[in-house]
Formats: C-alpha cells, structure tokens, sequence
C-alpha cells in the first residue's frame, strides 16, 4: 500500500504492523505483569513500534487536574516526575497540530517536545493518564483501523495499568498496616513494661529509651504538671527551657512539629525550641486533660518526623503518662494508708486521753461519750476524783478539726493534770492553763472551755465557763439554769481580765448537761441545725432517765437528725445526775 491523503499505510516493508496476533501477544505481556514501570514502558515501545515513532511519553493522573510524567522515551529524561496541569481530555485520538491552543493549552508542552499525537488511557469512561507519541510519516489522521489498534492497545494498557496501580495501592496499605502491627505490638510490649514499674523514676527511664530506641532520638524533654505548672522533670536537651516557654507549652493540646510554631503566641516559643533542637511536641494527656508534655529533637539517623511518628509518640507518650499517673495515685494511696495506721495509734493514743473509766462519787451518778467526725478530733472532757466527796468535771472543743486540733487538745489535757495537783482556786487555775495555752499555740487557734468542781456533801457546784457553750441543769421542779460565769476563751490574751467563779447547786434528781457544739450545731440534709431548743426538750422529756440514758437520748436524737450527711463536727457530752 502507499500512502494515501495523508493517512498511514498499514504495511512496511511486506510486514503489517496491525495485526491481531500482535495485540493478543501484547495483552497477555502486559497483563502476566505487576511491574508498573515495565507495563508503562512495554505499551510506550509498542506503540512507537506500531506508528514508527521516535518519541514517546506517558503521564498518570495525580489527582482531579495533575497529571504526573511516569515514562519518557526519545524525550528529555528531565521531565520524569514533572507534573503538569491537564483539563478537559477528549475521550479521543487527539492529533495536537489540529487542536484548539486556546480550549486546550497544556498541549504546549507536547509540542515544545514534537509530540503529534496524543492517546487517551481509560478505563470504565475515565481517563487516568495520557500518551503522546510523534510518527516520522508527517500524517494528518491515523486511519480508521490504526486508530482503532492504537485505541485497543491502550485499553488494555489501561486495564492492566490500573491492575498494577491498584495492587501496588495494596501493597502499600499492607505495608502500612504492617507498620501499625508493628506499632502495636511494641506499644502493647510497652504498655506491660510502664504497667511494671510503680514509680515515676522507672518509668522516665522507660520513655527515655523507647524513645532512643523506637525513634532514634537522643534529644527530649519531658515536662510534667506539679501544682498547677508545667515543670521539667528529665531533659536531654542542650539548653534549658526557660519558665515561661513551659507555661506556653501548657496550652498544646495536639501533637504538633515546632516547625508549624511560626505564628503568635508560639513564636517566642518556636524559637527556644529550634534553640534547644526540639523538633516535636506531643500533649501527655489523661482523660483530655493534659497533663505533661513531651518535646523530641531530631533522629540520630536524620530525616523529617511523619504523620505516622507522631501518632506513634502521641500513643507511647499517653501510655507512659497514664503510667506516670497510677503511679503517683499508687504513692498517694501508700501516703495515705501511712497516714490512716498513723491516724489510727493517734486515735486510740487519744482515747487514751480520755477517761478510761469514770470516776464516782456519792450523791451523783456521771455519763460520758466523744465522738470524733474524723479519726482524732479536738473535743475534751475528763472527770477526776479529787477526794471521797469532790469530783472535776470539764469539757472543752478545741478550734479546728483532725490532727491540729488534737495536739491542742493533749496540751490541753496534760496542763490541766499538771495544775489541778497544785489546789489552787479554780479561777487562778483557770488562767494559769489559759497561759500556758497562749505561750504554746498560735494566735489563730483557741479553746473553749468549762469546768467545775463538785462537792457531793454541799451538793455545790463551783465552775469557770472560758466562752464554752453554758451547761444546763435542770431542776427536779423543770426549770433550767445556763453556767455562764467565767471569762474569755483560752488561747486569745493572757491574764487580760480575772476569770469569775459561779456556783450551782445540784440536788437530788437535778441534772447537769455539758456538750459541745457539735451536739448543738448538728446539722441536717435540709442545712438545719439541731439547736439547743431540741436539746432542752430532749433533757426536760427524760428528766426520770439514769445519766447514761439521758446521753443516749440526745445522741440517738442529734444522729437522727443528721441522717444522710457526713458527721461534720466533733460530738461530745458529760451527763450527771443528782441521787
């Protein structure tokens, strides 16, 4: 044949080019293949065979208007990789002298490089890549069956092409997924270990060497928060992180690469970052609160940090942090089980303190009790014989709660041993305690108390009352009587004005009444205090009751009252009973 109105001929020198064998040949090649290289470069020579041309190239699409060059032949080898922007492919042989420049004007770079002919690659009515290619016969059109050829060799080019991208996208997910087994067997092998150690010194070092040994970087700080501020707690980094950095670095709550720290606030702190050679901050978090930060230098190895790496540290930097954090609730558990035994012999060095039994005298039958809100407390009482006839009674409620306030009260109680021997009057007595109270407390705590002392012959009862709540007693004929003489609270002045002595008597079946506030000021779900009305009615409806029943009633009644909350303050009663 020859060529004719500037179509190809079919045949060259008795051989035709364009036969089917030929195709089948290629599609079986091209297909037994998973070489995307070779598949891109066999269908390249084939077609340069099949229309004698001397150039060739063959670009994939990147994305919706990228088109990335995979292969060239005849072409500068430079353009490999170079990616350009494509629109608007015809699903078409498109022969680039005869084309609109204007509709499509990336054909510029085809015919800077003499390609004529361009090949569409698709598969399912959609292109992904593009073929170009320049015939030595300066035709104007391929004909009808060398288009047709050219167009089934790229079809199956296409399909096996996309075979090859696909399996290839295949292995690439494998090899991810690969990675994040991997990842998660070591984090999990991790986990074991932080889950070991019990103590936050362990487990630093633990991090330390996942983080030398998993990322290659020998380059960290670690920064935890103590008392509400960000504090560095192990650092191998070659300058310090000053303070304020460390404030700023509190307020990161993604895993971030300092490099993206450009912009305010972080810009003070990118640049002690890149200083101290800082190349990633990951947030130690526990229940999204952050609670510590960990900042990585650079890979021994080099390299940039990946999306993958920094998902891994964020993971191993949680699991060390939660780690960290059992480990410190672990200590405080320890602390406080110390704490409670310790509580514990102080409760019953305490009771100790307390009358064991109480003493009696004739004519008056006494009940006792303390109750303490927590394991030791600051109420006092005690009841001492002085003679066969003479018994001392005393209450007082030491301001505070728990161990504070029952150092004070043993203070309280050795002096009152200490004095009571010398038989002094009671408001000399009174004073000389309250002194030794002033010289050995600060001025922030004080005591309020009462005491008196009891002649079972004259049924007298000569008391002191320093500011405590005032005793009752109730008369056999129902009326009350409140022991308010005395003076000021101890522990405020010393010898500012002469404590003053009242007298009382107490007759047979009269009854006396002393308590503290925590009886009184009881309080109720509702916020209502118990008050000293109830406690009235309560000592007036019992008054045939034995001493110790009488210290029942009201206890049974202020527990009631208080149902359903927590016991807030100390509970303490004397009762006696006149017989």
């Amino acid at each position: 044949m020859a060529r004719n109105s500037g179509v190809l001929l079919t045949k060259s020198n008795g051989t035709d080019r364009f036969d089917l064998s030929a195709l089948f040949e290629f599609s079986n090649i091209v297909n037994a293949s998973l070489d995307l290289n070779f598949i891109l470069g066999h269908f390249l020579l084939t077609i340069m065979g099949k229309i004698l041309s001397t150039k060739g190239l063959l670009l994939l699409k990147t994305n919706e208007t990228h088109f990335t060059i995979k292969t060239v032949k005849g072409v500068p080898k430079e353009l490999l990789n170079s990616e350009i922007i494509v629109s608007r492919i015809p699903q078409r042989i498109m022969y680039v002298n005869r084309e609109d420049a204007r509709k499509y004007s990336w054909l510029k770079l085809f015919r800077a490089n003499g390609i004529t002919i361009i090949v569409p690659l698709i598969v399912q009515e959609r292109i992904f890549g593009i073929a170009g290619f320049n015939p030595l016969q300066k035709l104007k059109k391929l004909g009808q069956k060398e288009e047709t050829y050219i167009k089934s060799l790229a079809n199956i080019a296409a399909t096996a092409i996309e075979k090859s991208l696909n399996i290839e996208e295949v292995k690439k997910i494998n090899r991810r997924l690969d990675g994040k087994v991997q990842e998660l067997n070591t984090l999990f092998e991790m986990s074991k270990e932080f889950n070991s150690a019990l103590d936050a010194e362990r487990l630093l070092k633990l991090l330390s060497f996942s983080i030398l040994g998993q990322i290659g970087a020998n380059r960290y700080v670690v920064c935890l928060k103590k008392e509400g501020r960000m504090q560095v707690v192990l650092s191998k980094l070659q300058n310090q992180l000053p303070l304020d950095c460390l404030e700023i670095m509190s307020s990161i709550t993604t895993p971030v690469l300092t490099e993206s720290l450009l912009k305010k606030p972080y810009k003070q702190l990118y640049t002690t970052l890149q200083e101290s050679g800082v190349k990633i901050l990951v947030p130690l978090s526990v229940k999204n609160e952050v609670k510590g930060i960990l900042g990585v230098g650079e890979r021994i190895r080099g390299g940039a940090y990946t999306q993958t790496d920094v998902e891994f540290l964020a993971s191993l930097g949680n699991l060390a942090m939660i780690s960290l954090e059992n480990a410190r609730l672990f200590q405080e558990a320890i602390e406080k089980q110390k704490l409670e035994d310790e509580l514990l012999i102080a409760r019953e060095i305490q009771k100790g303190l307390l009358p064991a039994t109480l003493p009696t005298v004739s004519g008056i039958e006494i009940a006792a009790t303390n109750i303490s809100s927590k394991q030791v407390g600051g109420d006092y009482y005690d009841v001492m014989k002085l003679s066969d006839t003479k018994l001392l009674i005393a209450i007082g409620d030491v301001s505070g709660k728990g161990t504070p306030a029952s150092l004070l009260m043993a203070n309280l109680q050795a002096a009152i041993h200490a004095l009571v021997p010398l038989g002094l009057p009671l408001p000399e007595l009174t004073a000389r305690v309250n002194d030794l109270i002033c010289e050995n407390t600060g001025s922030d705590k004080f005591i309020t108390f009462f005491w008196g002392i009891l002649d079972s012959e004259t049924k007298v009862l000569t008391y002191v009352n320093a500011g405590h709540n005032p005793p009752y007693i109730l008369h056999a004929d129902g009326t009350f009587e409140r022991l308010d003489k005395g003076g000021m609270i101890f522990g405020v002045l010393k010898r500012a004005i002469p404590y003053e002595q009242g007298t009382a008597r107490i007759d047979m079946h009269d009854m006396l009444v002393l308590f503290t506030d925590g009886v009184s000021e009881a309080m109720s779900k509702d916020g209502e205090e118990f008050g000293e009305p109830a406690l009235e009615a309560i000592i007036k409806s019992h008054s045939n009751s034995t001493a110790q029943e009488i210290l029942n009633s009201i206890v049974e009644a202020v527990q009631l009252h208080s149902s359903g909350t927590h016991q807030y303050d100390d509970i303490t009663l004397v009762v006696g009973k006149g017989i």
